[in-house]
């Protein structure tokens, strides 16, 4: 189980550094409103943003990730900068998010909960080991006597 969950965040820590790398190549950037705070954290500071702006294929509405230090606007009707995929303009960041750690973050995680999980699997198979040396040590003496 361990192993699936790290596996899972691996491989999304790596979608997104590779969506970040194709922002940093092809993205562009603009100037977003704050439309409303999607979510906040324990202590009050916005951590997601409802933006809205426009690209040369029509106006977008997305929500967008911010860092504590990113949020001096994060009042709604304030402006951020943000970079979007021309491809898939929902996709999107804001620009002190480009460089990875969120996504480190994840993958740091991942490197634990695989590290559990190797831990699981060394303990249960010397638990299987020992089990099986119990039992055929106690079926080759229960048959020589």
């Amino acid at each position: 189980m361990f192993a699936t969950i790290a596996g899972i965040m691996g491989w999304g820590a790596g979608q997104e550094y590779q969506t970040l790398q194709n922002l940093r190549e092809q993205g562009r950037r603009t100037e977003a409103t704050v439309v409303e705070i999607a979510s906040r954290s324990e202590e009050g500071s916005a951590t997601s943003l409802t933006v809205r702006f426009d690209t040369p294929s029509g106006p977008v509405r997305s929500d967008v990730d911010v860092a504590d230090t990113s949020t001096t606007d994060a009042k709604p009707g304030g402006h951020i900068p943000v970079v979007y995929d021309p491809a898939n303009p929902t996709e999107v960041r804001h620009v002190d998010n480009l460089d990875g750690r969120e996504a480190d973050g994840i993958r740091l995680g991942s490197v634990v909960v695989g590290l559990l999980a190797a831990g699981f699997l060394v303990g249960t198979t010397r638990e299987v080991v020992r089990a099986k040396r119990q039992t055929e040590g106690g079926t080759t003496q229960g048959t020589t006597t």
